[in-house]
């Protein structure tokens, strides 16, 4: 007898059947499952996110602390609350 190699017909078959189920599982799961909505909430966030850090370099927004209001660049209002603090930094 001569051995052979490979795989037979129904090995690939089966394995096809198989991957089709996978793949349609996993879009059932991505379509009713939210993640294109939570893709888009995530991208809406980040563009707020990204906006906001844009104001605060320019000095447009102003940081609210109890009752005190520090409008003004970054560096101003971390100049204004570490006035009185000193920063020290160890190296081990």
């Amino acid at each position: 007898m001569k051995s052979q190699k490979g795989i037979t017909l129904i090995a690939l078959v089966i394995t096809i059947i198989v991957m089709l189920i996978l793949v349609a599982v996993t879009i059932t799961m991505a379509v009713n499952g939210g993640l294109f909505d939570y893709a888009k909430k995530a991208s809406q966030d980040t563009n707020s996110a990204m906006k906001n850090e844009q104001e605060l370099g320019t000095g447009i927004v102003s940081v609210t602390s109890g009752t005190e209001n520090v409008p003004g660049s970054i560096n101003s209002i971390v100049s204004h609350y570490t006035k009185d603090t000193t920063i020290t930094t160890s190296h081990e």
